[in-house]
């Protein structure tokens, strides 16, 4: 008996003695989690409570010279997962495929591809409808982990498309994203892809910022925790274009259902008030994923819609090319002007005939008539003379060959072939002067593009001062209370050695052109105002001849100069010509023509 009492002392004891430890063990633990490692475990808490919620600015606006709205925003959705708060990740994507009508592959694939890290978002699908949005929403216990944002989707509300002018936004690519991390991108970004949107991306973009939120156990949003601090996000500034949007529309209608391009310039800045390639395509296309059918539609059409026939096109100036020809002749002194050269219709060199655009022949015609009515003989004639090293030493004064560096994406350089380039395409002393006879009127191996082209008309109509052409205007900052517009400035380029005696031959023989009796570009005058102007006509490779016309307005005091492009597009002055009346008239219509000369307007319009 008393043994078995000594046995439940015992066990009594170690029972106490059991708790004792385990009371101990808790009180330990407690003191280890509250006391010591209380701060680490308040913040988990607190990460669990409080979510960091990314605030995306607006994106800047692109308006015209006058403030007019060209590219504006409109709110698009975004979804997005984090994969430490996803759950049931293959019925979640499931889920979510039939939501988005998407197949779960698809969106397994976007998710895994992209994914970085825990918690780190993961953009799944972007630009939903508000539809799809809603079911998300109403499902949003049978998807935790997966919400929504809001991201800028851009829209042309002035009816100017300009694709190759505007650029395009689409979602940051890896490599973009390795440079651009420090810059605050992150994975899912949309950002400036071409044109304006890319070369002012840091200006059009704005800085993101940053508020708090209370969530509950499923990660739905309860309220704004203000107390925390936030960070409101700074808007993108605007972006004020040099283009004159009602010029942009009357360009891009008239140019439709053709291919080439115009450039319209202020002689005065080099502002670019109109710039269109033909065809092109609509930029709200790039506003939201493209399906593989309009992606290879857009990409495999013959036409090359996708192509900025304006910055990238390289083609044969033609003889618009004449007037470099005839500066350097009457700068060298190797030409007399007055002197007559004959014109039969074409010239013979050894076995080759080089055909005059009119077969039947000028006669004879000096240097002023042979620019007036474009006739190749004459040119041939004192190429020879003239010779290739002279005739590249003008050319370069008028910096073909070499980019404008236009504030625009993707510009070419052209071709300006010399000795060296003839020397390493044919063999060194194996080309021949039949080579020389094509570049005197504008063919041949010499390439360049419409802007450059259009370059070299508001450098003759500016007598060799001229400016780097430019797109943006001013930059305007609608936060600032003070000085909110930041111009920019134009860089002037001077073209040094040419006289004035010979600037004033040019002038004379450009006014024949249009205004001559036998003038190739009568069909390019306005009335009102007097035009310069050279047309050419340049052979393909296919198709019809290229069609140029290049010229300024007012003869007397030059506000804007011009290169009209119409690839396989026939004649200049038949069908390039034309389509700079119809821009000078519209300038004139709406007053943006000052007339030099109003009583010489008066009388045009009595009769």
């Amino acid at each position: 008996m008393n043994i078995l009492r000594e046995i439940s002392r015992n066990r009594l004891l170690m029972l106490r003695v059991g708790l004792v430890l385990v009371f101990l063990m808790l009180m330990a633990r407690f003191f280890y989690v509250q006391i010591l490692e209380g701060d680490r475990y308040l913040a988990a808490s607190e990460e669990n409570r409080v979510k960091q919620v990314e605030l995306k600015p607006p994106r800047g606006l692109i308006r015209d010279r006058a403030y007019e709205i060209l590219v504006d925003n409109r709110p698009a959705y975004s979804v997005y997962a984090i994969p430490s708060e996803l759950q049931a990740a293959d019925s979640t994507m499931e889920l979510l495929g039939t939501i988005l009508e998407k197949s779960t592959e698809s969106l397994s694939h976007t998710y895994n591809r992209r994914r970085r890290g825990a918690f780190q978002k993961v953009k799944i699908d972007r630009y939903i409808s508000f539809e799809k949005l809603a079911q998300i929403e109403e499902r949003k216990l049978d998807l935790p982990g997966v919400f929504y944002d809001i991201e800028p989707r851009r829209s042309y509300p002035a009816g100017v498309l300009a694709p190759h002018l505007f650029g395009y936004l689409g979602e940051i690519s890896e490599r973009e994203l390795e440079k651009l991390r420090a810059d605050g991108y992150e994975q899912g970004d949309v950002i400036g892809i071409k044109g304006v949107e890319k070369v002012y991306e840091d200006i059009l973009r704005g800085k993101d910022g940053y508020r708090f939120m209370e969530v509950d156990a499923l990660g739905r949003e309860v309220q704004v925790l203000g107390n925390l601090g936030e960070k409101l996000p700074v808007p993108g500034k605007d972006i004020i274009l040099t283009i004159d949007a009602p010029l942009q529309r009357h360009l891009e209608q008239v140019m439709q259902d053709r291919l080439g391009g115009a450039v319209v310039l202020n002689c005065q800045n080099g502002q670019i008030i109109a710039m269109v390639s033909k065809p092109d395509y609509d930029p709200d296309i790039f506003t939201k994923p493209i399906p593989p059918s309009v992606w290879n539609s857009l990409n495999n059409n013959p036409d090359k819609p996708l192509y900025d026939r304006i910055l990238q096109g390289l083609y044969p100036p033609g003889s618009v090319y004449k007037i470099i020809l005839a500066i350097a002749a009457l700068e060298t002194g190797t030409v007399n002007p007055k002197a007559t050269v004959f014109c039969p219709g074409g010239f013979r060199l050894g076995r080759r005939f080089f055909g005059c655009w009119n077969r039947a022949g000028h006669g004879n015609v000096n240097m002023r008539q042979a620019i007036e009515q474009s006739c190749n003989v004459y040119f041939y004639r004192i190429m020879q003379r003239v010779g290739l090293e002279n005739w590249v030493k003008y050319s370069k004064l008028f910096r073909f060959g070499q980019r404008t560096n236009v504030d625009l994406t993707g510009e070419a350089h052209g071709l300006l072939p010399d000795s060296l380039y003839f020397d390493k395409a044919y063999g060194k002393g194996r080309w021949s002067q039949g080579l020389l006879l094509n570049l005197a009127i504008g063919q041949g191996d010499l390439l360049a593009t419409p802007l450059q082209v259009a370059f070299y008309a508001m450098s003759l109509a500016n007598r060799g001062k001229s400016f780097r052409p430019f797109i943006v205007k001013e930059i305007f900052d609608p936060l600032a209370e003070s000085e909110k517009v930041v111009p920019t400035m134009p860089d002037t380029v001077h073209i040094r050695g040419i006289s004035a005696s010979t600037w004033d031959f040019i002038h004379q023989a450009m006014y024949d052109v249009v205004n001559g009796a036998k003038g190739t570009a009568k069909s390019a005058n306005p009335g009102l105002i007097k035009v310069a102007g050279k047309t050419g006509t340049a052979q393909a490779p296919k198709g019809d001849d290229h069609a140029w016309f290049i010229g300024f307005a007012p003869f007397e005091n030059p506000q804007v100069a011009f290169a009209i492009f119409l690839e396989n597009g026939g004649g200049g002055g038949a069908n390039a010509a034309p389509i700079a009346r119809s821009i000078l008239k519209l300038l004139l219509d709406q007053g943006k023509i000052q007339i030099p000369n109003r009583k010489f307007a008066d009388a045009h319009v009595d009769q």
